[in-house]
């Protein structure tokens, strides 16, 4: 199940695997570096041909700070199977949305929920979070308008 985010449908790792189970014939991954960014490519061999996806990790964020090779080859991978065609249009993996730009609050990956359904209580307009302070905000700014 794809999630919704900013109007735009994103599919977990998980789901685009499950989605070309039957056409992989392969799967292999390299870490390129650990220093100073740890970066891994990974190559999906299906009966379209050879994708190659690329990824980093950054270890000294929370979520890719315990396993931060293993996150980087999890979107690598993701991104190889997308440049296949698989499951949806994005490129970015729902996971990948989650580590770069949501908050725990916003998108829970095991639930595959993104909660886009806060609304203003001035305005009723779409509540949206500061990606820099993690703080909601209404999205027509009703605060600036005169009162």
């Amino acid at each position: 199940m794809p999630v919704n985010i900013h109007g735009k449908e994103y599919f977990t790792v998980a789901e685009r695997l499950e989605q070309a189970k039957d056409v992989i014939k392969r799967i292999e991954t390299e870490v390129l570096f650990l220093e100073p960014q740890i970066m891994v490519k990974a190559t999906v061999e299906t009966d379209k041909g050879l994708f190659t996806g690329i990824s980093a990790a950054n270890p000294d964020k929370s979520i890719e700070a315990k396993t931060p090779v293993e996150v980087a080859e999890t979107s690598a991978v993701g991104r190889a199977l997308a440049f296949a065609g698989y499951a949806g249009t994005e490129i970015a993996s729902a996971d990948e949305m989650y580590k770069a730009d949501f908050k725990s609050d916003d998108f829970d990956v095991e639930d595959n929920y993104y909660n886009k359904n806060k609304q203003c209580e001035n305005c009723g307009a779409e509540m949206v979070k500061n990606p820099k302070t993690g703080k909601w905000f209404c999205s027509e700014k009703c605060w600036l308008k005169a009162k």
